[in-house]
């Protein structure tokens, strides 16, 4: 393939396995790509992104592009995703031994060192990527070495040397992403795919009153960086230095009318780390759609300490401005614990910020961890009963519960590996630690927790009427009986679900049947809670 200037090969490897049956959301567009590829782009360097999400050929795509390229890089958060990226990257390190590859993204940023040893990153870049992605470029184009890169790990010689430390900077400092690099449609078609084979993960729920007679086109964007939060179980602080930047909420609404412009999307999702930070840009951004009669819905990540401490008229300018959902990390249902991991949320805050949301008709996304280092049994049961009161006074509204997930570069994996924790030693077992497995090592929740959680889970899918088996009557019936224990924290002897089971068992409304006509091809093998589980 002949091409007129210098090529650069960029990879974004799959979220979750498809070989389990899971896809995940596709209006997660490759955002970490197309943040980095901007200064690149407007030098003058012709870029090529690969999604695996869209490009079924990937490989096929990436062995062509590679030849001649100036470098090959990528990105991956915690997940499979990291499994998945390194397959890929041996196979083009295999194919083009002497191609330049530069990682960058969280899970890179706080384990550098490991894909420099398994021989797939010449360098890693820590944190804010844009600058430090265009030094790199400009480097290896001109053939100076790394080294003179700052917010860099270099490989040298199979070693790990560490470059000048970059400071986090404003927006301002690199131009809007390069859409055009991007082809949209596919993304839309997957969002729209009829195909119920698939499990789909990571998925917000629609607007409460979107028009389902039209397609929905989602689109997803960066618009800050960072978070100021010092969350113990997070790797933020690490990160970013609990620096947080942000694009001008004006500047932000009129970029997006332009790209709906251009794109048509009707729904937006902010990829955002802490969205809501600040209450001012949060106004001017919704003050500027407001004006322009928005046409599309839009959802970030706010905090409920922020909810709380917004002003009533700010609340009812994000319901004006289309807001339809907000994602809230509640975390934990005890005050000791909120102290114990620095996010210092009032429990009392709880309901009157989520309810303050749902009486918008904006739908609040809330997550709680059990599991934590050194927590209590009583801590624990605390969250879920915290969980399980939120979701039963807020329906339509989900109130998850993970467990624990030591994260390598926070306070708290640290804390693990003191307790005896081995976390795994390669990228491969890295990518199996996965949000929705109950496998986390040599991690135990108690048995007691851990089929208390498990029912919960039941309970709120039901509740939730996010059920598919069986006969509506029976759903009725049983989201009835799982109010009542989601309300009176009460999960003993849970008769219903075996019945249920045993119901959609018989009469061939279980999941197997529902979604492959009793074959197991493309059925969802991830561990963890669904509806008909007899727990």
């Amino acid at each position: 393939m002949t091409r007129s200037k210098k090529h650069i090969v960029l990879f974004m490897p799959f979220r979750a396995d498809p070989s389990e049956g899971v896809r995940v959301a596709a209006d997660l567009l490759p955002l970490e790509l197309l943040q980095i590829a901007s200064w690149p782009d407007k030098d003058g360097y012709k870029v090529h992104i690969v999604d695996a999400m869209v490009h079924d050929d990937y490989m096929e795509q990436l062995f062509e592009l590679c030849e001649g390229a100036l470098l090959f890089g990528s990105s991956c958060i915690l997940g499979y995703q990291v499994a998945h990226g390194a397959e890929v990257a041996q196979a083009i390190r295999q194919r083009f031994p002497d191609l330049p590859m530069i990682w960058g993204g969280w899970f890179p940023s706080i384990a550098p060192e490991l894909f420099i040893s398994e021989g797939i990153a010449d360098a890693v870049a820590l944190g804010q990527g844009e600058l430090t992605f265009r030094d790199v470029v400009q480097a290896l184009d001109c053939g100076e070495s790394l080294e003179s890169v700052p917010g860099l790990v270099v490989n040298k010689d199979g070693q790990p040397v560490y470059t000048d430390h970059r400071p986090v900077v404003d927006f301002d400092k690199f131009p809007d992403a390069p859409w055009h690099l991007v082809d949209y449609e596919p993304y839309v078609e997957r969002q729209n795919n009829s195909d119920n084979k698939w499990k789909v993960r990571h998925k917000h729920p629609d607007p409460w009153n979107f028009d389902h007679s039209v397609p929905v086109r989602g689109f997803s964007y960066f618009s800050s960086f960072g978070c100021p939060e010092p969350c113990t179980f997070c790797c933020s602080p690490l990160v970013t230095g609990r620096r947080w930047k942000a694009m001008p909420g004006d500047l932000l609404a009129e970029r997006l009318l332009e790209l709906h412009d251009r794109f048509d999307f009707n729904v937006v999702r902010f990829q955002d780390a802490n969205f809501g930070v600040a209450e001012k840009r949060s106004n001017a951004f919704c003050n500027a759609l407001v004006e322009a009669d928005t046409p599309f819905w839009w959802s970030g990540c706010y905090e409920i300490e922020t909810i709380d401490r917004y002003k009533k008229e700010s609340l009812d300018l994000m319901q004006a401005a289309k807001c339809h959902m907000i994602s809230v990390g509640a975390e934990a249902g005890s005050e000791e614990q909120q102290d114990a991991i620095k996010k210092k949320i009032n429990v009392d805050h709880f309901e009157s910020s989520l309810r303050a949301m749902n009486e918008r008709d904006i739908t609040t996304g809330c997550s709680w961890i059990i599991g934590y280092p050194d927590e209590t049994q009583e801590s624990m049961r605390e969250t879920i009963r915290m969980a399980a009161l939120m979701k039963h006074k807020f329906p339509r509204s989900a109130s998850d519960i993970f467990p624990f997930r030591p994260i390598p570069g926070t306070v708290d994996f640290d804390r693990m590996v003191e307790l005896g924790y081995a976390p795994p030693s390669t990228l491969k077992e890295w990518g199996s630690v996965l949000e929705y497995r109950l496998d986390i090592g040599n991690l135990v929740l108690p048995a007691d927790v851990q089929q208390t959680w498990k029912r919960y889970g039941v309970a709120a899918t039901f509740y939730g009427e996010l059920a598919k088996e069986g006969s509506s009557m029976v759903r009725s019936m049983m989201k009835g009986i799982s109010g009542w224990r989601l309300k009176n924290n009460s999960y003993k002897f849970p008769i219903e679900h075996k019945l249920f089971h045993a119901y959609v068992k018989l009469t061939k409304q279980d999941e197997k049947h529902i979604l492959n006509q009793g074959t197991n091809e493309n059925l969802d093998r991830t561990p963890g809670v669904t509806p008909n589980a007899p727990v």
